[in-house]
């Protein structure tokens, strides 16, 4: 897709993001990785009313969409932390919606993942949710996939219990947005698939090693 990607405007543990120009942004993948896939399943989800960037173009590690204008889930707590428990029920309630779409066939079903017949992004925490112009949208399908829809809702328990926190507000913070996100989503239901989804995560390449040991802890080892 050309040699000049633009302007570096994020980077991830997984891609960089660059600046297309034309509302664009460009997503690169650091590694070796084909996200024509990722594309066909943000197309897929958006026809079926769910809310991602509209997919302009995708070949190898790269892929173009639009670029959504406003901050992140997350850093829209780091200013306003009274919406804490808003947010949560917004992020359950973007599950759920996704979760409850039956998945092609086409959709791969990872190692370790329940089986199941729902759609489910395997990486759906405040950092890819952005508050955009038009609403709420979800970003980074990298990891979509199919399985039991409980294992989504526990994943995410699981990655926003052992994120690094940088102080005592912010760990106060985490603890609600976890708590909250739980009772919106079901108790019994997250605690369904959380032994699957430790299981899982310990499995991620590009976990820390501090998320490692806390998600270790959770299982009781």
């Amino acid at each position: 897709m050309g040699t000049d990607p633009g302007p570096l405007i994020a980077s991830g543990r997984a891609a960089d993001v660059y600046d297309q120009g034309d509302d664009m942004v460009l997503r690169r993948y650091k590694g070796d990785f084909n996200c024509e896939l990722e594309a066909r399943a943000m197309r897929w989800v958006r026809t079926n009313g769910v809310a991602v960037p509209l997919v302009h173009d995708a070949e190898g590690r790269d892929l173009v969409m639009e670029r959504i204008s406003g901050p992140t889930l997350l850093e829209d707590l780091e200013k306003r932390p009274w919406k804490v428990v808003a947010h949560a029920k917004l992020l359950a309630s973007l599950q759920e919606q996704l979760n409850a779409l039956e998945a092609p066939e086409w959709f791969p079903e990872h190692p370790g993942v329940p089986s199941g017949d729902w759609a489910l992004h395997l990486d759906l925490h405040p950092m890819n949710v952005m508050l955009g112009d038009k609403g709420p949208v979800i970003i980074d399908w990298s990891n979509f996939g199919r399985g039991r829809a409980s294992f989504d809702a526990a994943l995410t328990m699981v990655v926003m219990s052992t994120f690094v926190t940088r102080g005592v507000r912010d760990r106060v913070a985490r603890r609600l947005m976890v708590s909250a996100f739980i009772r919106s989503r079901g108790r019994s239901f997250v605690r369904e698939s959380l032994y699957d989804a430790c299981r899982f995560r310990l499995q991620d390449r590009n976990i820390t090693d501090t998320e490692r040991v806390r998600v270790e802890r959770m299982l009781g080892q």
